[in-house]
């Protein structure tokens, strides 16, 4: 062999070996696993490393004897808020997109999920959330009868979207795609550092990569069609098309007897038979589980970060505020992606049902938040990508 050659084949051997050995998956950087949940990834533990908690009480999370209930004796006191750290015993979505020290967590604008397609704050209901009620909506709207950006397929199959040019993908719930990035990651088929390749937002998985990885799990012929978040007869949580999430803490029999679940929410019974949005009730509140909910795009920023910061720690801390992904969030209220708030029975009560009848917007009197986080503004200069097409047509 020539000896101007060999020199050449050792440098490509070399860089191949360097190239395969830093290559970042399941297999070189293990998730945390959770024996006891199908051998899932441990979503509490990954999304607590992201969005460290607040200590938890010794008699662990209040709960109530019932939905609707009053507290039980030993399960009485809340914990304490900590600088910089988040709430272990989270009830309500209400204050989302504030302060951590208020009690709530980054919304999906916040962690910028790409599928959100979030309607303005523009004083209407549903503002901020994936429903596109008019700006000149009466009050009294139904927020859930106001339209998402998700593209029906045809015949308005359930949990289907046609994929257009206009939207793409269109909103789909965070579990999608975090089935997706975990498959992705599970499969070691590729490289997870190569996913993170945008200068202006190193810490962050680009759409056009995750797009690719949601359309390789559940993509079909021009269309994306997806389960809800829990396990199905006929699809087990090792199915990779299975989008189950252990910490959405779905269809408690007793407290939904009176089917009075919406999703991951727990109404009261006034509330659901009056058809209030779903969203305003708390989430799972009772027995053992209680205040123990998080939302699955937390579950997907906090895994996002996880990688990235294997793959690039000098640029991508392991605590989201930390990291350019959580860079000036909360400071501002006035700025906050919270959404406005309906009037609670007990508007000082963290694990309050909507007031029946149904009266929106919040007062503003207690913890929940009204319109008086637009302060003089007449919209709110929220931070994020919004979609306005649909508000700014009239009723």
């Amino acid at each position: 062999m020539s000896k101007s050659i060999l020199p050449l084949i050792l440098v490509t051997l070399f860089t191949f070996q360097k190239t395969y050995s830093a290559k970042v998956c399941h297999e070189t950087n293990p998730l945390p696993i959770d024996s006891e949940d199908y051998n899932q990834p441990d979503w509490k533990k990954i999304i607590e490393i992201a969005f460290p908690p607040w200590d938890v009480p010794a008699s662990q999370c209040p709960r109530l004897d019932k939905v609707g209930g009053t507290l039980e004796t030993d399960h009485k006191v809340f914990p304490k808020p900590e600088k910089d750290k988040f709430n272990p015993c989270y009830y309500t979505k209400a204050f989302a997109g504030l302060d951590p020290m208020l009690g709530g967590y980054p919304t999906p604008i916040d962690t910028k999920y790409h599928y959100e397609f979030a309607a303005p704050f523009l004083r209407q209901p549903g503002d901020g959330s994936t429903h596109h009620c008019p700006m000149d909506a009466s009050h009294d709207t139904k927020i859930q009868s106001c339209p998402k950006v998700a593209p029906k397929c045809k015949g308005d199959i359930k949990d289907c979207n046609t994929v257009t040019d206009k939207f793409g993908i269109g909103h789909v719930p965070p579990f999608v795609p975090l089935a997706a990035v975990k498959n992705a990651y599970l499969s070691c088929e590729e490289d997870a550092c190569s996913w993170f390749n945008d200068e202006v937002h190193p810490c962050n998985i680009p759409k056009v990569v995750l797009d690719r990885l949601v359309y390789d799990t559940f993509g079909d012929d021009g269309t994306i069609k997806f389960t809800p978040p829990k396990i199905l007869p006929d699809l087990p949580p090792t199915d990779p098309k299975s989008t189950y999430y252990k910490l959405e803490y779905l269809d408690d029999e007793v407290a939904c007897a009176d089917d009075n679940c919406r999703g991951p929410h727990y109404c009261s019974k006034e509330a659901a038979m009056e058809d209030i949005w779903g969203d305003f009730c708390p989430y799972i509140h009772t027995g053992e589980n209680s205040g123990q909910y998080r939302h699955p795009h937390l579950a997907l920023a906090a895994l996002e970060l996880w990688i990235a910061n294997s793959c690039n720690p000098d640029k991508c801390a392991s605590e989201w505020l930390e990291s350019p992904n959580g860079k000036g969030y909360g400071i501002d209220k006035m700025k906050s992606t919270s959404i406005t708030w309906a009037e609670m029975n007990d508007n000082n009560d963290p694990i309050a049902q909507p007031t029946v009848p149904y009266k929106w917007p919040n007062s503003g009197d207690g913890i929940y938040p009204g319109h008086e986080l637009y302060g003089n503004y007449l919209l709110k200069p929220a931070p994020g990508s919004y979609v306005t097409e649909f508000v700014a047509a009239p009723m």
